[in-house]
């Protein structure tokens, strides 16, 4: 598996992986502008040519990323993929010199949760009814 920026070619791909694992469904739209807000930000885990989970961030203000999307397909879970892009992630973050990573997370994905805080994100506070299907989210922050 290596991690590589994401092409506009990985969109069925990706948009794939949100509809299975974040139980989302956007706009092609919304990959392309992602990819155009910052590209070193958009990530995919590529295996053998075939983009298996990917990482979508955004810089919200100076010194400060946003995670909006991150999800490896449910059946390459707990290899290690998600680990290399959040590292990887991490890296270009302290290169662009980024000091605080946050992220919206639902309240019932304790494997998610318990990811994040490995990686010492901590909750900062609950999101009512943030999700589409009226989920309640945990806003998470990391320093560094």
């Amino acid at each position: 598996m290596r991690v590589r920026p994401f092409v506009p070619n990985d969109i069925p791909a990706v948009a794939s992986i949100v509809r299975e694992a974040l139980r989302e469904n956007y706009p092609t739209s919304l990959y392309l502008d992602i990819h155009r807000w910052w590209r070193d930000g958009f990530l995919v885990a590529d295996l053998d040519g075939h983009p298996i989970g990917f990482l979508a961030a955004v810089i919200s203000a100076d010194g400060q990323a946003r995670i909006l999307m991150f999800a490896v397909t449910s059946s390459f879970r707990k290899r290690g993929f998600g680990s290399q892009l959040m590292n990887a992630f991490v890296q270009v973050c302290a290169m662009r010199g980024i000091r605080t990573i946050e992220l919206e997370v639902r309240i019932s994905n304790d494997e998610a949760i318990h990811f994040y805080k490995r990686y010492g994100f901590a909750i900062a506070g609950v999101l009512e009814k943030f999700y589409t299907d009226g989920e309640d989210g945990y806003k998470m922050i990391k320093h560094f």
